[in-house]
Formats: structure tokens, C-alpha cells, sequence
């Protein structure tokens, strides 16, 4: 049986442990053995001599790194969601793979113990965070927006089950599973704690109501199923804002008496929440809901991103690989800098 840790063949979060040494561009150099990585992000590329290559973001449960892919089977090639066992080398450039075998999730599961596990980013305590769900859907007090709200992402009964799987984004935040039940719930906390802070006076159940279901559209925008964490044929088609409206437009059809103004509010919410028309908005945030919904969305998406990249900055590195959501390298202190 194939196996992962200590001793045997190392994943991404042993190479990079392994890294800080300051071994650079040694085949394989954890034991002269190839290693095993989750593809995402796979894009094909041409090198100036005309040949083809691939980079991707290879990962395991811990961390990611950017990469890039040499050699791979004659006959197959890399894709997103499969596990290359691959021959390995690292540098200041980053990791370059060789691939030797691609694997299913599901058929390595057949020969590592615990596979989904190793490989799978997964966020962290998911029954919890349904909990806190139920808690915040509990808060809503006006009786169409908790039918909504019931109807939609409930654990007990909503109808957008991949709610609770589907990642937020394919890179840069909450690649993970549960990373859109994750973000939106901590959007929403986030929301009520700002509004606590600045003592403003608004509609707490819309500000409740739109900070859950502003992505709802990523359920369907986002592969989990297949774990390539790629965008869906609908998500390429007409992305999550569309999506997410023609969702809640159908839920909120069979819900009676459901007021216009309010369905005008919250679809304000959810096609605003991007802020700026630039960053994907159709229009900007006009509403003091919305505000503060956007807001507090970026902050806690540029927090995971930044967090994320901070656990996958080799032992001893002060910087990580660039990020396109932060438009640079963060800066990693150590714990003890100020003492």
C-alpha cells in the first residue's frame, strides 16, 4: 500500500517543512522519494521553444504552493481535482513537477489510508459552523426573510445543499471544503459586531439575511463534487452574482406576500457586494446594508487569504508567493519580532 508521512512519500506540507533547510533544486530531496499533490488551477501554457507546460496551485490539507509541471503521462494530462505522484524539485522559483501517475481522489483512497484527509483542504469544524448558522437564521425576526433564509441554506431543510461544501473562490480564499459555509457565516458575525462598534441604525434582519446569502451563488459557481475547486460550465457562463439572484428568485416566487421593497433591498445586497464595478459589481454599494455587507466581505476574505498564504510559507521565509486578491507578497512576522 502506497503511504504518506514520515518515511514514506511526502505531501507538500513535508516539502516545505523540508525546504527551510535550504536544499534547493535536489530531485526529490526528502529520501529520494517522489511525492503526492492535489492539482487545482490547472492551466496549460507554451514555452517560448513551443513546447507545453502546465502550472497549477498544488496542495494538500495544510497548504498550497504555486507550481509548475514539466512531464506527465503520455496520454493523459494534468487536471484539476487529480493527485500526481510526481518527482519534485524546489527553489527560488518555486516547485517543478514531473509527474510520474495521476491518481483519482477516489482511487488513491484505495491505497493511502485516509486519503480525503491528507489531501483535502477542509475547513475546520463544519458542524459548528452549520450551528452558528442555525443561530444566525434564528436572529431574523421578519417572517419572509426567515423563510427565505429556511428555504435556502438551512441545514435541516434548504434546497442549496452544495451551500454547505462548495468552496468560496477557486483560489486566493476558503479553497476549501465548506469554505463558502465558513465565509459567509463569519461575514455575517463580522456584520453584526461592526454594527455593534458604530452604533448605526439599519435593518439587522437584511444586514443578517444579506451577509448569508450574498455568495449563495457559489454553490453552483464552483466543482466540489470532483474536488477541482474549478469553475462549473454555469459559473463560467454567468458567475455567481447571476447565479445567486436566479436562486433566490425562485425561492422567493414561492413565498407569499414576499414584499418588493424588500426583495429589492436584498438583490441589492448581492449584485453590490463586490463594491466597485471594476472588482465584478454591477452597481456599487448604495444602501447602508450594503456598505457595510461589502466591507466587512472583503476584510474577511483578504484575513483567510492572507492566513492561508501564511501557513504555506516555508520555515525560516519572512515573504509568500505573490497573491492576486492582495496584490502582493505578505510580509510573515514572527511572534517574538516586538519582544
Amino acid at each position: 500500500m502506497l503511504h504518506t508521512g514520515k518515511g514514506a512519500f511526502p505531501t507538500l506540507s513535508d516539502i516545505l517543512e523540508k525546504a527551510s533547510e535550504g536544499v534547493y533544486d535536489v530531485e526529490n530531496f526528502i529520501e529520494n522519494r517522489p511525492g503526492f499533490f492535489l492539482l487545482t488551477n490547472v492551466a496549460q501554457k507554451v514555452k517560448k521553444t513551443g513546447g507545453k507546460y502546465y502550472t497549477c496551485t498544488i496542495r494538500d490539507s495544510k497548504v498550497f504552493q504555486s507550481a509548475n509541471v514539466w512531464k506527465w503521462p503520455e496520454n493523459e494530462r494534468p487536471t484539476a481535482g487529480m493527485v500526481a505522484f510526481a518527482d519534485y524539485t524546489y527553489n527560488k522559483f518555486g516547485i517543478s513537477l514531473k509527474i510520474r501517475k495521476l491518481y483519482s481522489l477516489n482511487e488513491l483512497s484505495s491505497h493511502i489510508e485516509n486519503a480525503e484527509n491528507i489531501f483535502l483542504p477542509v475547513s475546520h469544524d463544519i458542524e459548528r459552523l452549520k450551528e452558528m448558522l442555525i443561530e444566525l437564521i434564528n436572529k431574523v425576526e421578519n417572517p419572509h426573510l426567515k423563510e427565505l433564509l429556511e428555504a435556502t441554506i438551512s441545514p435541516e431543510k434548504g434546497e442549496i445543499m452544495g451551500f454547505f461544501r462548495a468552496p468560496a473562490a477557486t483560489r486566493n480564499h476558503h479553497v476549501r471544503i465548506g469554505g463558502l459555509l465558513e465565509h459567509s457565516v463569519r461575514v455575517a458575525e463580522l456584520c453584526l459586531a461592526a454594527v455593534n462598534t458604530l452604533n448605526c441604525t439599519l435593518n439587522t434582519d437584511l444586514l443578517i439575511t444579506g451577509a448569508l446569502l450574498h455568495d449563495v451563488g457559489k454553490a453552483l459557481t464552483y466543482d466540489h463534487e470532483n474536488f477541482s475547486f474549478d469553475f462549473t460550465d454555469a459559473g463560467l457562463l454567468e458567475e455567481h452574482i447571476v447565479l445567486g439572484i436566479k436562486v433566490l428568485t425562485k425561492v422567493i416566487d414561492k413565498i407569499e406576500g414576499f414584499p418588493a421593497n424588500l426583495e429589492r433591498d436584498l438583490f441589492h445586497i448581492v449584485t453590490s457586494h463586490h463594491g466597485l464595478k471594476e472588482w465584478g459589481s454591477p452597481v456599487v454599494p448604495r444602501t447602508l446594508e450594503a456598505i457595510i455587507i461589502h466591507n466587512c466581505d472583503r476584510l474577511e476574505a483578504q484575513v483567510d487569504a492572507f492566513e492561508e498564504l501564511a501557513h504555506s510559507v516555508p520555515e525560516g521565509s519572512r515573504w509568500s508567493d505573490y497573491s492576486g486578491m492582495l496584490g502582493t507578497k505578505v510580509f510573515i512576522s514572527e511572534p517574538n519580532d516586538d519582544i
